[in-house]
This record gives structure tokens, C-alpha cells and sequence, in this order.
């Protein structure tokens, strides 16, 4: 309706009511417009923004957006795996030795656990042999259409003949083997081979007084009244007057289970063996065979001659380490497991010759009261085994290895060989390792070895029996001379590293080979 206007020029109040409703439903109508709007009608710049949003195309994501992604989680967990790594070294040795030594030259030869595998392997090479040696005399045999005589069985028997005799030898021929009646006199006497070994067991370890706190753990130590560790946990034994003697001292043991089983439980009481320290649960191995009977030993790995090419092992003594570091590693080695008598030294031909480097270690030795031997098997005073003895520390040396080649017939003649030297010099000492076919034998031999006219005694019987002490001017003459064959070794790596580091010469011609036209 057309306004109407007062004379003064304001507006009427109907009027004014009735624009209101006209703008009310003005609003009303456009909101329902609005509400009725097709949006696919409208342009996309007119639509509202979250349709906008929605209707704008996604970019596919990139490789470069998967590789950030990839990039932030191996950065999150690499400290996690960081930590995890070198925990292994901590948590099981023997897989972190693996580790951390995979693909060096010759890693296998000492590896704990490949060590085990290798002797397996030999032992199956061994038996494929005797297998095979089987086979082509039954072969021949069957060929010439005879079997073999009770002469011939006993000669290709080793060892069979000394104990049984040989078939049709009389008391009065031959090497006057037995009779049937002086055999089983002599089994009376001795007992029979099939027979389980009775234990003697030895005090248990650690005893109070002869240990202290280290680095590392309990290490030994002399006691307060004079008692070392040494007389402590050694078998007892008095050695026999005017009789040879011979000691046999097998290592390797705890590295493989049913190995030290039999070592423990088969082989005479007199029989010392020597613990890996790189074995797994080192205690329970040395209680079980101070248990049984048995003194036990901590093998001593160091550096041999041909180092790295045979690796004695983590944590060995080197040359190339300082004096300090090689006492951390010895203090180490020392607290593996409590029990032992002595120490007998794996390897270790380079590092047992310095001066500089197994003279700290003897005096170590000689402080805790612990038993050096010299495990090399030259039947030589080392210059170890020499200090040790000039220092008035037990000690011995071995005079065969037993074992080098592990073969049934290598070893009993290496046992022979032990027992010519006994004889001869009224001690020997051997070493061997905790080979089956090892074992088998010396339980053998050490059930006839008194019908030999040789006792078989513990190695701490016979400390101070092959090492004669130095006089003062004779101990300063072998210093000098192990310092000056240490100077010598120290040029000679000198002259070998220069030689390596020396680039070829591009200007001197190469010298013209050899040919026809020349």
C-alpha cells in the first residue's frame, strides 16, 4: 500500500507494521529458494566451501611421500635396533662371537660354536675313513675267498694285542703277552674296562678366604694363612719314588655337552681337564667334574704366530694391546667360574715368547696363586713357563699334543710316544682335545697303561718336575735375549707395513719378462 506520511514526515504506525511482514516474508521465501537450489546448476567458484573442498581432485600420493614415511620409522627404530645388536654379545656370547667375526679368514678354526662343528665334522671324516678302510678288506676278502686269521685281527687291531695278546703266542715269545689266567688276574686286580669310574670327589668351590671382588666378579687370590688356590682345588696325589709318570690334561671341555659328559664320567679321575672359558653355564661344568673327581683347569687364550690367520678367540691376550688392556682381559677370563687350579695356555706361541707382554701375566699369575701351563705341546721351556718358574709359581709344560691329526691310530701312537718320554725323563705332560675318538682311546690306554710300568697322575702332581728355577745372571741373560727377539719381531712388522704402504713406483719400468724375443 503507498505510504503515507504524517505532516511532520514520519512514518505511520501501521505502516510501519506492515513493512516488517513484507520484509519478514521477503527473508522466509529466500531461505527456501536457497534450500531448493540444485548445487550441480550453480558454477564450482559459487558453491559453498566444504562442497568445494570435497569436489576438488585428490593427488595421488607420490613414491617420494611413501619413502619420507618409510625414512621416519627407521629413524624411530634405530636405536632400538641399535641396542638390540649389542646386546647380543651380552646376552649369548657365542652367537655374538658369529656376529661380529662372520666372513674372517680362518673364524672357523676357533669360533666357539663352529669349533664344535668342526670337530663333529672330523669325527665324521674319521668314521668314514674306518668305514671306508672296512670295506675294502672285507672287499679283498671276499676276492681272495679267505677271512683273516686271529693273528691278523689282533694286528689290525691297535691296541687289542697289548691287552688281550696276540693269538698263539706263548709266555715264553713274542712280547710275553698274557695268559688267559693272567688276564683275568688283571682284571681283578684293575677292574674291568666296561666298569663306570667311581667318583672321589674334591671340596666344593669357591672356598672362603680364596677369592676377592675383581672388575669382573670373584677372581682367586692367596689366603690370609698362606693357602693358595692352587693347593686347594689340585687332586690330591704323592707322586711314586723311582717311577715314571705321565699326565694327560684335556681341553675344550663344556664346549659341547655329551662330549664333556663323557669326559667327566669316563675317563680316569687322574685325567685334568681344562674349561673353555667361551663355554655356556662354566659353573655347573666345573662342580660336576670336581664332583666326579676331577681337577679342573682355565684355558688361557693368547696370541699364536700366525695371528689373525688362527684366532685364539674374544678377549685374548694380544701383543698389539697395551700391558693394562691385557690384564682387563685377564681379570676377565679369571672370573668366568671359581674352582680351578691353574691356568693352561691356548695357542699363545707369539705372545708366551715377549717379554713385554707375558711378563706382566706371570706376575699376575704368581699373585693369585694359580698354576701355569704351558699348553704349546714343544716339550720346550717356554720363556712363560720359564718366569713362572723363577718365580716360584707351579707350573708345567706339555710335551705331545695328543690329537693334532684325530685319528685312532695317530693318537695311540702319540700316547706311545708320551709314555718313551715318561720313561726317559721320568715326566710327561699331554694335551689333547675333547675329540670322541680322543676320549675313547685315552680310556683305553690309561686301563693297560700300568702294565707299562707308568703312573698316570694329575698335571698339578707334577708342577716344578720339567722347569728348572734360573739363576739371577741366567734370568737377566733370557731377558735380554726375549727383549732383543721381540725387537727383532717389531722390525720385522715395521719393514712389513712400510712394505705395504709403499705405492709402486709409476717412473721405474717394469723389469721385461722372459720371453723368446728378450
Amino acid at each position: 500500500m503507498p505510504f503515507r506520511k504524517k505532516k511532520n514526515g514520519d512514518i505511520d504506525e501501521d505502516m510501519a507494521s506492515d513493512l516488517a511482514d513484507d520484509l519478514g516474508d521477503g527473508m522466509t521465501d529466500a531461505d527456501d529458494d536457497e534450500d531448493n537450489v540444485n548445487l550441480d546448476d550453480l558454477p564450482f567458484n559459487e558453491l559453498p566451501i566444504e562442497v568445494q573442498f570435497k569436489r576438488m581432485p585428490k593427488r595421488p600420493k607420490s613414491r617420494r611421500s611413501w619413502l619420507s614415511k618409510l625414512l621416519i620409522i627407521t629413524l624411530f627404530l634405530s636405536p632400538f635396533c641399535a641396542t638390540a645388536v649389542a646386546m647380543i654379545p651380552v646376552l649369548d656370547p657365542e652367537t655374538g662371537w658369529r656376529l661380529f667375526h662372520a666372513g674372517g679368514p680362518e673364524a672357523t678354526i676357533t669360533v666357539p660354536g663352529t669349533e664344535r662343528e668342526l670337530q663333529e665334522e672330523i669325527a665324521r671324516g674319521v668314521k668314514d675313513i674306518q668305514d671306508r678302510d672296512r670295506a675294502a678288506m672285507e672287499a679283498a676278502n671276499g676276492a681272495n675267498g679267505q677271512g683273516q686269521s686271529a693273528e691278523d685281527i689282533a694286528g689290525n687291531l691297535d691296541g687289542v694285542s697289548d691287552l688281550i695278546g696276540t693269538p698263539g703266542a706263548t709266555d715264553g715269545s713274542g712280547d710275553g703277552a698274557p695268559t688267559p689266567e693272567e688276564l683275568a688276574a688283571l682284571i681283578e686286580e684293575e677292574g674291568s674296562f666296561d666298569e663306570p669310574i667311581e667318583p672321589d670327589p674334591l671340596r666344593p668351590a669357591p672356598l672362603p678366604g680364596l677369592d676377592e671382588e675383581g672388575s669382573f666378579g670373584r677372581i682367586p687370590r692367596i689366603g690370609d694363612d698362606g693357602t693358595t688356590p692352587f693347593e686347594a682345588y689340585k687332586r690330591p696325589f704323592e707322586l711314586p719314588e723311582g717311577t715314571p709318570v705321565v699326565a694327560v690334561m684335556l681341553t675344550g671341555v663344556g664346549l659341547n655337552e655329551e662330549r664333556t659328559d663323557a669326559a667327566i664320567n669316563d675317563l680316569p679321575l687322574n685325567i685334568s681337564l681344562a674349561i673353555s672359558p667361551y663355554a655356556r653355564d662354566l659353573q655347573t661344568v666345573a662342580r660336576e667334574a670336581r664332583a666326579m673327581g676331577h681337577e679342573v683347569f682355565l684355558e688361557l687364550p693368547m696370541e699364536p704366530a700366525d695371528f689373525p690367520l688362527s684366532d685364539p678367540g674374544p678377549r685374548a691376550l694380544l701383543t698389539s694391546l697395551s700391558e693394562g688392556e691385557n690384564l682387563v682381559r685377564l681379570e676377565w677370563l679369571l672370573a668366568r667360574f671359581p674352582g680351578y687350579a691353574g691356568l693352561v695356555s691356548r695357542q699363545g706361541s707369539k705372545f708366551g715368547s715377549l717379554d713385554s707382554a707375558i711378563r706382566p701375566v706371570i706376575e699376575f699369575i704368581s699373585r693369585t696363586g694359580l698354576m701355569y701351563v704351558e699348553g704349546t705341546g714343544s716339550g720346550v721351556a717356554s720363556y712363560g713357563a720359564q718366569l713362572a718358574a723363577n718365580d716360584g709359581t707351579p707350573n708345567a709344560i706339555s710335551n705331545v699334543i695328543i690329537d693334532d691329526t684325530p685319528s685312532r691310530r695317530h693318537i695311540d701312537r702319540r700316547l706311545a710316544e708320551l709314555v718313551e718320554i715318561a720313561k726317559r725323563n721320568g715326566v710327561a705332560v699331554g694335551i689333547a682335545q675333547s675329540y670322541p675318538v680322543t676320549i675313547q682311546r685315552l680310556r683305553n690306554w690309561a686301563f693297560r697303561l700300568k702294565r707299562q710300568g707308568v703312573v698316570l697322575v694329575p698335571v698339578s702332581a707334577v708342577s716344578g718336575q720339567q722347569v728348572t728355577p734360573q739363576s739371577a745372571d741366567e734370568a737377566e741373560a733370557a731377558r735380554l735375549e726375549a727383549e732383543q727377539r721381540e725387537r727383532e719381531v717389531m722390525a720385522e712388522q715395521a719393514e712389513q707395513e712400510e712394505a705395504l704402504s709403499e705405492p709402486a713406483d709409476p717412473a721405474e719400468p717394469d723389469e721385461p719378462a722372459n720371453t723368446i724375443e728378450n
